[in-house]
C-alpha cells in the first residue's frame, strides 16, 4: 500500500490518480495521503483527518515535543510520566497508543519489542524540523493492517521534494527553563530530475523530577536527543521514479522508578533509559502503460533500547537492568488505476516480519510474519459525492487470518457544507513481548500469555464540516469504537511479607496479560470551531467528550470525560502577534487502589511572536502561566511555569 517516504510524493501521485472531473471542478481542500490508498482531497475522505503543518508550522512557538502539538487536536490525548523524554502515551479517542499505527517518513515504527507493540517514543520525539503530521481517526486496519484500531499517526520530518526549483532552507533555535535547548535545520534542493532533502535536530534539557516534587521528590531528570533524516528522489526516465529515504535518532532520558506509593527518586543519573532508532526505505514508482500506475517499496526499522535502575530507593521494586531490540522488515506493492471518469481502483499487497530480541523471551528472540492483500475503490457518481470502500485480508503466522473492511462516504451539497460518515473494522495482533516474555522475579514474577487472541474492533462515525461564513468554520463528529478481546494486565494477588516489610505476589502466583471478555467501548463527540472576530483577532476551540468503559461497565483508566483547548490570537501591531491558549481537562477516573482522585486542571500558555523580516521570526513563550500544580498520571510531576525564547527562519 502507499505510504510515501516524504510528503512530496503525494503531489505527483495525486496528479496521476485523481478523476478528471475532480481536476476540473473540485478545489475542496489540501491533499492528504493517510486516509486512502491514493492521495485525495481531505474533504473527500469521508473520515476525520487532522493535519498539522499546513500553515508552515507543526506546533506553536515554544513547543519542544511532538505531543505538545498533538494534544491540541480534538480526540487526541497525551499523558507523560514526567519531563521531556519520559514514557508518554498518545491516545486517539481514548484508546491507548498500542491501537495506533505510527509512520515516520513512510516507515512504520511501531516497536515489536515494546510492551504492547506501541511506538513508545513520543515522549522523546522533538518537534524541531518536522514538516507535517497527519492524524487519521477511527479503525483503519482495512488499509494499514494490525495496530490501526484507533487510527493512524503519520509524521513527515522532510521538506517537500516537489517544491520549486532551487534551494530552500529552514532553521530554528530555542532555549529556556530547565536548561532546555533545541535546534533544527532542514535543506531541500531541487534541480531538474534530482531532488534532495536533509534534516537535523537536537534537543536537551536538565528537566525536573519525574516523581512529583510535591510528594518529596527533588532529583531533576534530564534528557537529550538527536535526529538526522534524509531523502532522495530521481526521475530516471519518463515513466520511472526511484528514491530512498531514512532517519536515525539517538536519545537518553532519566526517569524515576515506580513503587507502591508512586514513583520515587533514586540517585541522580542512576535511573536512565537510552534509545536508538534507525529507519530506511527504498521505493520505485512507474507507469505500467494504460490506466495503471505501480509502486513498490522495501523498508527497515530497528529500535535498540535499554533501561537501568542501579539504586534501590525506599519503597521501590528494586534495581534492574534491561535491554530490548525490535525490528520490522516490510515490503509493499500497490497499483492504482482510473478505470473511468467516476471510478478509481487500488490493489495492493504487503509482507512484514516482526522480531523482538529480549533476554526475557525464552531463546532470546521471537518473530511473527504477516502477509496482507487489499483492494480499495473510490466511486464518485457526481462531483459532490464520494463513496470509498476498502477490503483487506491478513494471514498471520501466529493467529491465522483476519478480514477487515471500511466504507466511507462524503457528500457536499454546496461549497460550504460537507457531510461525512464511515464504518470500519480493525484488529491488533499481540506482539512477542505480550506472548512470550518471562520475568521469574522471586517477589514479582510476570509471564506472557501465548494463548492471547487478537483484539478486534468495530468503529462508526458521522460528522460534518461547515463554513458558516468567510470568518467562521465549525466541524463536529460523533463516534463509537468497540474493542473485543481487550488485552489487559492482570496483576498477581498481593500479600504482605512481614519479614521484608512490603507487599509481594502471593506464593505460586504471577502477573500476566489476558483477554477481557466482551466489548469495551469508546464513544463520544468532537467539536472544532474557528472564528475571526476581525482581521486582528481570532479564536480556535477544540472540545472532546469521551465515555470509555470496559465490557463490565467500569470506566477505563486515564480517559478524561472532557478535554478543551481554547486559543485566542491577536495582532498587537503589524509585526507583533500574541496568543493566549487554555487547556482544560475534567472528569478523570481514579487511577489506583485504594482509589486516588485525579482532580480537574487548567493550564494557561502565553505566546508572543515578532516578525524580524519576511524570512525570520522571534518568539517568547510562557508555559503554565498560572503555575498550576497538577498530575497527568498519578504520582508523576508536570512542568511548573516555564519560559522559552527562540528564533526561526526560512531562506
Amino acid at each position: 500500500m502507499k505510504h510515501p517516504s516524504f510528503a512530496v510524493l503525494a503531489a505527483s501521485a495525486a496528479i496521476l490518480s485523481q478523476p478528471a472531473f475532480a481536476e476540473e471542478v473540485l478545489d475542496l481542500d489540501e491533499i492528504v495521503i493517510t486516509a486512502t490508498a491514493q492521495p485525495i482531497e481531505k474533504q473527500r475522505t469521508g473520515t476525520s483527518v487532522e493535519v498539522l503543518g499546513e500553515d508552515g508550522s507543526v506546533g506553536e512557538s515554544g513547543d519542544v515535543e511532538v505531543t505538545s502539538a498533538l494534544k491540541r487536536l480534538p480526540g487526541v490525548t497525551s499523558q507523560q510520566n514526567g519531563p521531556l523524554g519520559t514514557t508518554t502515551n498518545v491516545s486517539i479517542r481514548g484508546a491507548q497508543e498500542r491501537y495506533s499505527a505510527v509512520y515516520v517518513d513512510g516507515i512504520k515504527v511501531n516497536d515489536p519489542s515494546s510492551t504492547s507493540g506501541q511506538y513508545g517514543n513520543f515522549g522523546g520525539f522533538t518537534i524541531g524540523g518536522l514538516d507535517r503530521i497527519e492524524v487519521l481517526k477511527g479503525s483503519q486496519s482495512a488499509l494499514h493492517g494490525s495496530s490501526a484500531v484507533a487510527g493512524v499517526i503519520n509524521v513527515f520530518t522532510l521538506p517537500d521534494l516537489d517544491g520549486p526549483e532551487g534551494k530552500q532552507q529552514r532553521a530554528e533555535f530555542l532555549f529556556g527553563s530547565y536548561g532546555t535547548f533545541a535546534g533544527s535545520y532542514s535543506l531541500n534542493q531541487n534541480h531538474g530530475d534530482l531532488s534532495l532533502s536533509f534534516g537535523a535536530s537536537h534537543a536537551q534539557s536538565d528537566g525536573f523530577s519525574a516523581g512529583d516534587e510535591n510528594l518529596g521528590n527533588t532529583e531533576a531528570d534530564g534528557f537529550r536527543s538527536t535526529r538526522l533524516s534524509f531523502g532522495l528522489a530521481y526521475q530516471a526516465t519518463d515513466t520511472l521514479r526511484v528514491g530512498v529515504n531514512g532517519f536515525v535518532s539517538d536519545g537518553r532520558a532519566d526517569f524515576d522508578e515506580g513503587a507502591f506509593g508512586g514513583p520515587v527518586d533514586g540517585t541522580p543519573g542512576d535511573e536512565s533509559g537510552a534509545r536508538t532508532e534507525r529507519g530506511l526505505r527504498a521505493f520505485a514508482e512507474f507507469d505500467g502503460g494504460g490506466a495503471w500506475q505501480h509502486q513498490v517499496s522495501a523498508s527497515y526499522f530497528n529500535v535498540d533500547r535499554s533501561q537501568e535502575s542501579l539504586t534501590v530507593a525506599p519503597g521501590s521494586f528494586g534495581s534492574f537492568s534491561s535491554q530490548f531490540e525490535g525490528e520490522r522488515r516490510r515490503m509493499e506493492w500497490q497499483s492504482n488505476a482510473k478505470l473511468s471518469e467516476r471510478l478509481s481502483l487500488s490493489l495492493g499487497a504487503d509482507y512484514e516480519k516482526l522480531t523482538s530480541t529480549d533476554t526475557a523471551i525464552p531463546g532470546g528472540t521471537a518473530s511473527i510474519h504477516n502477509r496482507g492483500v487489499f483492494a480499495e475503490a473510490v466511486y464518485s457518481p457526481s462531483e459532490n459525492l464520494d463513496v470509498i470502500g476498502t477490503l483487506r485480508y491478513d494471514d498471520n503466522s501466529q493467529f491465522d487470518s483476519a478480514t477487515t473492511g471500511k466504507l466511507a462516504v462524503s457528500y457536499r451539497p454546496n461549497d460550504a457544507l460537507t457531510l461525512r460518515g464511515a464504518v470500519a473494522t480493525g484488529f491488533r495482533a499481540p506482539v512477542p513481548s505480550e506472548l512470550y516474555s518471562a520475568y521469574p522475579d522471586p517477589l514479582y514474577p510476570y509471564f506472557g500469555n501465548p494463548d492471547l487472541a487478537p483484539e478486534e474492533s468495530q468503529s462508526v462515525e458521522i460528522g460534518f464540516d461547515y463554513a458558516l461564513s468567510d470568518a467562521t468554520a465549525i466541524s463536529a463528529t460523533a463516534f463509537r469504537n468497540g474493542i473485543e478481546n481487550l488485552v489487559q494486565f492482570q496483576s498477581c494477588p498481593y500479600v504482605f511479607d512481614s519479614d521484608l516489610g512490603f507487599w509481594v505476589c502471593a506464593p505460586d502466583s504471577f502477573s500476566t496479560v489476558v483477554n477481557t471478555p466482551g466489548t469495551s467501548t469508546y464513544k463520544g463527540l468532537e467539536f472544532n470551531l474557528e472564528h475571526r472576530f476581525s482581521d486582528d483577532l481570532g479564536m480556535t476551540l477544540a472540545y472532546t467528550y469521551l465515555d470509555a468503559k470496559t465490557a463490565a461497565g467500569a470506566r477505563l483508566p486515564r480517559v478524561a470525560e472532557h478535554e478543551l483547548y481554547l486559543s485566542l490570537e491577536v495582532a498587537i501591531t503589524d509585526r507583533l502577534d500574541g496568543q493566549l491558549a487554555i487547556t482544560h481537562v475534567a472528569g478523570r477516573p481514579p487511577e489506583t487502589s485504594p482509589a486516588q482522585v485525579m482532580p480537574d486542571y487548567t493550564v494557561v500558555d502565553l505566546i508572543f511572536e515578532y516578525e524580524l523580516s519576511e524570512a525570520a521570526t522571534a518568539y517568547l513563550s510562557v508555559h503554565n502561566v498560572l503555575d498550576e500544580q497538577y498530575q497527568q498520571i498519578a504520582g508523576y510531576g508536570t512542568s511548573g511555569r516555564a519560559v522559552f525564547a527562540g528564533l526561526r527562519a526560512r531562506f
